[in-house]
């Protein structure tokens, strides 16, 4: 029979989360405002496209309340929002309780009410974290690989139990197969997000030769063109570009495998960026 254990709740979580955004946001705003000497159709879409952002990180501490521990038949299975990560019993080396510190996230979120990604952490080092806090004792998981995961449920000693219970069951196996994510969809992950890239790449090439030397390279508020140079500017937006697939590849082959769905998110978030640089260009010819 399944057993779900819950995060440890920390308390105002959610107020503090709030008071946080307001500081970061309420400056921006003002300075948004004064940018735009008042209020304009784009000043409304850039507070909108604020209060989004504001809507998903917050979203992040409530992810954390919701966040589960689970004991299952083979598995020990780690429910964050729409992401699972599922552990065999059989790729457990050992299960500790240990008091430490998140000294720094070297990947991932980190947000009032929720920590999670991969952390330095004291006297532990390198270890994915999916926890409710900073500091604290915390279950210890470490894998036949070497690797560490730290979580951070309200009954600390009653996981750690059932995990070494369940654990001693299994004959240990020399391969985390049973949870990494699939290298085939890694690839096909870095080879979506570059052929967006090489989409934009050769719709450029293809336009090239077609424009005039002069075209607009700057716009006022009301898309106006303000300043004009040579068409070999637009290899400076590509340039841009690029960086995206390539920090994306970094990212996906260095972290991939601990999550399809932060995988998938990542290539989302970039193809999205690289569509942008494609909607500036092509905006860019058609008021030629």
């Amino acid at each position: 029979m399944e057993k779900i254990f819950r995060p440890s709740q920390k308390k105002n979580s959610h107020f503090w989360a709030i008071i946080l955004l307001v500081i970061i946001d309420v400056p921006f705003f003002i300075m948004l405002f004064l940018s735009f000497q008042g209020f304009s159709f784009l000043f409304v879409i850039l507070t909108v496209v604020l209060f989004l952002v504001d809507f998903l990180v917050l979203s992040l501490s409530f992810l954390g309340r919701k966040m589960s521990f689970k004991i299952q038949k083979d598995n020990f299975l780690v429910h964050f929002g729409f992401s699972k990560r599922k552990i065999p019993f059989s790729t457990i080396k050992d299960v500790k309780l240990s008091k430490t510190t998140l000294l720094f996230r070297l990947f991932g979120a980190s947000w009032p009410g929720l920590h999670w990604g991969l952390y330095k952490a004291k006297d532990i080092g390198k270890v994915w974290v999916y926890s409710t806090k900073m500091t604290g004792e915390f279950v210890v998981i470490e894998l036949v690989d070497g690797s560490k995961i730290a979580v951070s449920p309200e009954n600390l000693q009653q996981l750690y139990n059932e995990l070494n219970t369940q654990r001693d069951r299994f004959e240990k196996s020399s391969t985390i197969k049973g949870y990494d994510q699939s290298t085939k969809l890694i690839y096909i992950q870095i080879a979506s997000v570059a052929t967006a890239f090489f989409i934009f790449l050769g719709y450029v090439f293809w336009i090239y030769p077609q424009l005039p030397e002069s075209i607009p390279v700057h716009f006022d508020l009301n898309l106006i063109p303000n300043r004009w140079g040579h068409k070999s500017e637009l290899f400076i937006i590509v340039s841009l570009a690029a960086i995206f697939p390539i920090i994306n590849t970094i990212f996906v082959l260095k972290f991939g495998k601990y999550g399809k769905t932060m995988m998938i998110f990542i290539g989302i978030i970039f193809i999205a960026v690289i569509t942008l640089f494609f909607s500036i260009v092509y905006f860019t010819q058609n008021i030629i």
